[in-house]
């Protein structure tokens, strides 16, 4: 028989990985329990590093979010949407949110239409 107490030692890259994994996890359950489509895919560029891309429609209006892996490693972090989600080359406007947060953040956003007259105008509101 063996018995005992048996401690699990993570390197600080295995604990970000971990924090990583758990809060993006808290997001997208949060989302999809609140808008009709929610996706999210990891891409990576120079300027922003590793980050997820997390879109979530409701009303017809998309936020288009940008979430850097560096950032979602902590529940209270900072994010970017694009004032006009159909294209990437539209401003990015920067948020703060907890995981327990960010949907009524992204609420806030379609409720009171907060992006750019020119996607306004495009999906007729």
């Amino acid at each position: 028989m063996v018995s005992g107490v048996y401690f699990l030692i993570y390197t600080e890259n295995q604990i970000k990985k971990i924090m990583i994994k758990i809060n993006i996890n808290k997001v997208h359950g949060g989302l999809v329990n609140n808008f009709e489509e929610v996706k999210i895919s990891e891409k990576s560029n120079k300027e922003l590093g590793n980050y997820f891309e997390v879109s979530a429609l409701k009303e017809s209006k998309e936020v288009k979010m940008i979430i850097t892996k560096k950032n979602i490693e902590n529940d209270r972090f900072s994010w970017s949407y694009y004032s006009d989600p159909s294209d990437e080359s539209s401003y990015l406007i920067e948020r703060i949110s907890t995981t327990e947060t960010i949907v009524s953040d992204v609420s806030d956003i379609i409720e009171k239409n907060r992006f750019s007259e020119d996607y306004l105008l495009k999906i007729g509101k």
